[in-house]
């Protein structure tokens, strides 16, 4: 059996009851997480050009735009809302080694959400053993080419318009056929490159945005009997061969122990909304503040230890040290550590234009410098201060946030709540606290679109 009907079957024959209790609390936290982002993102800055767009193109009111409340086609409130999740850089992360994470509940909720609204009275049950089984098989799909991010690509937007098919087709219904002609459409839709990060431009939330759209697009014109590659994967032109070196990818990966392990179950939860690479920085430079009399005014200038993987924050030089809008500011590592430095914490307050015109965060961050070398493991700042000592931290294996450094339900919970007041329209504490209990309570909930309509 190919390796593309092995993960369509593990999808379409899994039910919730099948699930252990651990994934379907992950797959839980998944969803209390996306939500509370994407209401936040759809309070920053260009995210109504994003809206604009979409009311621009009619159609029929089937879903609902997260945090403005229009009813648009269920693959336009997708668009929106995955870029949304993904706007404010404050996702998941599926988490290949201490390096390498990439963003996966970002499209498989989005996804869900609109499909589950689109198609009326879907269960809270439904629902969560829908996005636990295709956050499992795309981040199979992701440890398939682990090298990816080296090549250029980027995981969470190349594998998201999968993620966001496999979750629409199986609350959709689709049989096997239907299932695998809609990942052979996901897969002619397929994207996702680092420029827009290197450019710190809007492109990059948008890239999830597409993804989230395809990916329903793909599921309602399976449905409608339009077929797609069925070897979308390991065909002589599938995405494994055609994107990614033969000896980077490791065919084994997708399936190994399918059905026994369910990967949701690795995913982290940032603690800061920016860049994962820079997390653990901020968190080796948090440990310093305050220690030996290290303060801001204490500090002549800044050095990051690390590995390469930090070059998407640190390179090019010039506009990392010298972010000209918040995007920018986003893939920032010196505008991090200096916010950090100098606030003792990193909040969505630091990447506006108002923060920008902040002299003290500016100057700080051309103080920072980085040295890169893939022969270390984990991250380590040392800080030199104007009084000739240098204070350095402890190296830095795992960021808060990490699965193995997680964030308790305790603390999402309350990050959900500063998320929800970011939106663009003021959210009673009722009915933040109404929509929190019930995603708490998501296998108890009979039509999860009550959930949608108390956000929008």
């Amino acid at each position: 059996m190919t390796i593309e009907k092995q993960l369509v079957r593990h999808v379409r024959e899994t039910a919730f009851a099948d699930l252990p209790e651990e994934v379907v609390d992950a797959a839980r936290r998944e969803v209390l997480w996306a939500l509370g982002t994407s209401v936040a993102g759809a309070g920053a800055a260009g995210s109504d050009n994003i809206v604009a767009f979409v009311r621009q193109q009619g159609g029929r009111e089937e879903s609902t735009v997260i945090g403005f409340g229009d009813r648009v086609p269920a693959s336009l409130a997708g668009l929106a809302n995955g870029a949304f999740a993904k706007a404010l850089e404050y996702e998941d992360k599926f988490w290949l080694d201490e390096g390498h994470g990439y963003a996966i509940g970002t499209a498989v909720v989005p996804a869900a959400l609109a499909t589950a609204e689109h198609l009326g009275r879907i269960d809270g049950k439904a629902l969560l053993a829908a996005v636990a089984l295709a956050t499992d098989v795309q981040a199979r799909m992701v440890t398939g080419a682990p090298t990816a991010i080296d090549t250029g690509w980027v995981s969470s937007y190349v594998f998201s318009a999968f993620g966001a098919t496999m979750v629409a087709a199986k609350l959709m219904g689709l049989d096997e056929e239907q299932f695998t002609n809609a990942m052979g459409l996901a897969y002619a839709q397929t994207t996702g490159s680092q420029q827009a990060n290197v450019e710190g431009v809007m492109g990059c939330r948008m890239q999830m945005g597409f993804g989230v759209r395809n990916g329903i697009t793909a599921a309602q014109l399976a449905k409608l009997g339009v077929t797609g590659v069925h070897h979308f994967l390991t065909g002589k032109f599938g995405l494994y061969p055609l994107i990614f070196k033969s000896e980077e990818v490791d065919l084994d990966a997708p399936t190994r122990d399918l059905g026994r392990t369910f990967l949701g179950t690795r995913l982290g939860f940032k603690a800061y909304p920016c860049g994962a690479v820079v997390h653990p920085v901020l968190d080796a430079v948090l440990s310093l503040m305050g220690k030996g009399g290290v303060t801001a005014e204490s500090i002549e200038a800044v050095k990051v230890f690390g590995t390469t993987r930090l070059w998407i924050m640190v390179e090019p030089k010039e506009l990392r040290q010298n972010p000209k809008n918040h995007v920018e500011t986003e893939f920032s590592l010196p505008w991090a550590v200096a916010c950090t430095i100098i606030d003792g914490k990193l909040s969505f307050s630091h990447f506006t234009d108002e923060a920008l015109r902040n002299r003290r965060y500016a100057e700080l961050a051309r103080k920072v410098e980085s040295d890169m070398d893939d022969s270390r493991h984990g991250v380590w700042v040392e800080m030199k201060l104007k009084d000739g000592r240098t204070a350095k931290s402890q190296r830095v294996l795992a960021a808060k946030g990490h699965p193995d450094n997680p964030q308790s339900t305790e603390e999402m919970v309350e990050r959900y709540r500063e998320c929800v007041q970011y939106g663009p329209k003021p959210l009673t504490r009722e009915r933040t606290e109404q929509a929190k209990d019930m995603i708490l309570r998501l296998h108890e909930v009979t039509d999860v679109a009550e959930i949608i309509r108390l956000l929008g």
